[in-house]
């Protein structure tokens, strides 16, 4: 069962990068739980609806993004995914890249696997 489990959180991974990129924000609806946390690597936080409020309004838009390698560790219920990811962004007007270690944090509640938790530190380049 982990396999199987580190396999669909790895492949939900993908859907939430892909959906990053695209501002799909219906899938990032999908795809977060309603108690999300995601801290940005400038120590900034934001809750599911700010952070895909930041996106709907174009406050935050993802240009590219290289996440390279992840490992995925599966505790029963819970998944995390620890990686490395370069990151361009545009964000308040001006091109940002961010190059940082990562966590993040999976769930899975009534057989559904939700993104609930982000960690990044900024990584010198």
């Amino acid at each position: 069962m982990t396999d199987t489990a580190a396999a669909r959180v790895m492949e939900l991974e993908r859907r939430r990068w892909e959906a990053l990129l695209a501002s799909d924000t219906a899938a990032l609806h999908e795809l977060f739980a309603d108690r999300m946390v995601y801290t940005h690597s400038n120590a900034l936080v934001d809750s599911k609806s700010s952070y895909i409020k930041a996106i709907e309004d174009g406050s935050v838009r993802y240009v590219a993004v290289e996440s390279t390698g992840e490992e995925v560790r599966v505790f029963g219920s819970t998944a995390v995914v620890t990686g490395r990811a370069v990151i361009d962004a545009r964000t308040g007007g001006q091109d940002r890249r961010a190059v940082a270690r990562y966590s993040a944090v999976w769930a899975e509640t009534a057989g559904r696997w939700q993104f609930v938790c982000w960690h990044s530190t900024p990584q010198p380049q």
